[in-house]
C-alpha cells in the first residue's frame, strides 16, 4: 500500500474506509475516515467513525484492528464520491 491509496481497515468496532496514510508499532493511520453502515438499503458511509466522535474527522489511528485490505473499485468509487461531493 502507499500513501493514499482507500483502503478498508476492519477493526474489533467494526470496518472503516479511508485513505492509507502510516503505518506504526501495531498502529494504522488512515485519512478522511468513514464507518461502514448496513441498512434495509444497502451499504453506506457514516459521517463519523463513532457515535460520539467529530463529524468526519481528518485522520484516525488504529492502535488494534484485525485486518487491512485494499477495497474493490465500486467501494473506492462510492467513497470517493461521498468525501468529494464528486459524482464520479
Amino acid at each position: 500500500m502507499k500513501k493514499g491509496d482507500v483502503v478498508s481497515v476492519v477493526s474489533l468496532a467494526g470496518e472503516f474506509v479511508g485513505k492509507f496514510n502510516a503505518t506504526g508499532a501495531g498502529t494504522i493511520t488512515i485519512d478522511d475516515p468513514r464507518m461502514l453502515v448496513q441498512n434495509e438499503t444497502g451499504m453506506g458511509f457514516a459521517q463519523g467513525i463513532c457515535v460520539t466522535g467529530k463529524s468526519n474527522p481528518d485522520e484516525v489511528t488504529f492502535a488494534s484492528y484485525v485486518f487491512v485490505t485494499p477495497v474493490n473499485e465500486d467501494i473506492e468509487k462510492a467513497y470517493r464520491q461521498a468525501t468529494s461531493g464528486l459524482v464520479l
